[in-house]
C-alpha cells in the first residue's frame, strides 16, 4: 500500500507540476501524468490563486552540529548536502532515496530525488503547496495541518508543509535539485512529536543545494 501511495503522490505531482509550468523547454512529464492534465481545469486553477513570495527559513540549529549531535551528509553525487542526526542509521539507499531510522525504528527521515520529474521555473508555484497540503490531508487520518509555505533555504525554495493526525506527525518538503524533483519527509509517532518537531525543522533548513 505504501509503495502505491508513493507511486499515486510522484504521478500527481508530475500532473501538477506539467499544468504548473507548461511544456517550458527542459520539462519532461511522465507519460502517465500526461493523460491525467486536464488543462481547463489547471487554467480555473490558474486564475484563482494568488502568488505569495517565499518566506526567508529561520537557520539551522548549529550547536546540533557543534556538540556532536548530527552531521553532515552529502547525497545524490554530493549535490545535496543535509543533516542527519547521529544516532540514525541508513536503512536503505536505492537510485534517486535514502531512508535513515532512529534506533526504535519509529522515526523516519525519507530523502527522495526523481531526474526524471523535472522543470526550468526558477521560482515555486503556490499551487504545488495546495497540492501537498491536499496530499498530506489525504494520507494521514484525520490530519491537522500546522504549517503550509513556501520558504527559501540558503538561497533556493522549498514547499513545506507539516501535520500531525492521531497516530503520527509528519513534515514533508518538495523543491528542485537543479530543476529535478526532490522530497524530503520526516515522520514520528505524534507522542514523540515534541521530541522531533524542532529536529525535523532543522533537518530541513541545513539543506544546501549545489
Amino acid at each position: 500500500m505504501k509503495k502505491w501511495m508513493t507511486f499515486s503522490l510522484l504521478v500527481v505531482f508530475t500532473a501538477t507540476m506539467t499544468g504548473c509550468f507548461g511544456t517550458e523547454q527542459g520539462t519532461m512529464p511522465s507519460k502517465e501524468s500526461s493523460k491525467m492534465i486536464d488543462g481547463q481545469q489547471t487554467q480555473t486553477q490558474a486564475s484563482t490563486t494568488q502568488s505569495s513570495p517565499a518566506s526567508q527559513s529561520p537557520k539551522p540549529d548549529t550547536a546540533a552540529v557543534a556538540d556532536g549531535k548530527s552531521e553532515t551528509k552529502l547525497l545524490f553525487s554530493e549535490q545535496l548536502e543535509i543533516l542527519i542526526p547521529k544516532e540514525f542509521k541508513e536503512k536503505s539507499n536505492k537510485t534517486g532515496e535514502v531512508i535513515y531510522k532512529d534506533k526504535s525504528e519509529e522515526v523516519t527521515i525519507r530523502v527522495h530525488h526523481d531526474p526524471e520529474q523535472s522543470t526550468t521555473a526558477r521560482d515555486m508555484d503556490p499551487r504545488l503547496l495546495q497540492k501537498l497540503a491536499a496530499i498530506m490531508k489525504e494520507n494521514y487520518t484525520d490530519a491537522k495541518l500546522l504549517r503550509e509555505e513556501v520558504i527559501k533555504v540558503n538561497g533556493k525554495q522549498l514547499i513545506v508543509v507539516e501535520a500531525d493526525s492521531k497516530d503520527k506527525y509528519a513534515l514533508r518538503s518538495w523543491g528542485f535539485l537543479n530543476g529535478e524533483f526532490l522530497e524530503i519527509e520526516i515522520t514520528c509517532p505524534v507522542k514523540k512529536k515534541a521530541e522531533w518537531q524542532a529536529v525535523a525543522n532543522d533537518i530541513v533548513n541545513s539543506i544546501k543545494m549545489k
